[in-house]
């Protein structure tokens, strides 16, 4: 009973049950890249287009981010600059996604070079994001080791360094799935085979759920 509580409490929000759901459609891509069946992969093309119709509606929240994070003067010029810049692209792949979701959807019809450009942009905003999350994750990174090696480190510091851990570890792989998603030419995009992309989605996808029940620790009880 009370792993059926712990489920539902995941399930109650959105961003949580995001997690699962990512989670069940990468595994679902890695069983049906790996076995060569076509239905697994269809079942998971078929959740991540759930997955990408519900995210039409996240601008609010990304929106709420942004604004509340501000200018960035509290982090200083460059670290500030990056976080602005994190929510920027954020925004734009969100805007992006609506219009890949539109054409996708036989709803706008626009040329073949059009919808090139504009699956490119999208793919293109989604590693930038990723990106400049992993680099401000460093810094993270870094101010953890730093509080874990101090004369008197607090109770707190060695989950704080491992969530931090797990954090970049878990953006450097976003970084690699989303730049694989890129047309050929860019960086390593279309290089990565449908299994290699779909292993290193499901490790990001774990590490997201790891990082989960692992950040419970760092909330006061």
């Amino acid at each position: 009973m009370e792993v059926i509580d712990e489920f539902c409490d995941l399930l109650q929000s959105h961003a949580n049950r995001d997690k699962v759901v990512s989670l069940t459609s990468y595994i679902l891509k890695l069983w049906g890249a790996t076995t060569h069946r076509q239905d697994l992969m269809t079942a998971s093309a078929r959740i991540a287009a759930a997955r990408a119709t519900l995210r039409l509606f996240d601008d609010a929240a990304a929106l709420k981010l942004a604004l509340s994070y501000g200018s960035g003067k509290q982090d200083g010029p460059v670290w500030g600059a990056l976080g602005v810049a994190n929510h920027v692209f954020t925004l734009a792949y969100l805007q992006a996604e609506k219009v890949v979701w539109l054409i996708d959807t036989g709803v706008l019809a626009v040329s073949k070079d059009c919808d090139y450009q504009v699956k490119t942009a999208h793919k293109l905003f989604w590693s930038l994001s990723a990106f400049v999350g992993f680099v401000r994750s460093i810094r993270a990174l870094n101010a953890s080791a730093q509080l874990l090696n101090s004369p008197e480190p607090p109770k707190c510091a060695p989950v704080r360094f491992t969530q931090a851990s797990l954090t970049t570890t878990k953006l450097i792989l976003d970084v690699i799935h989303a730049v694989s998603w890129l047309p050929a030419g860019w960086l390593w995009g279309n290089r990565l085979s449908a299994q290699q992309a779909s292993s290193v989605a499901t490790a990001s996808a774990v590490l997201g759920l790891i990082m989960h029940y692992h950040g419970k620790r760092l909330v006061p009880r």
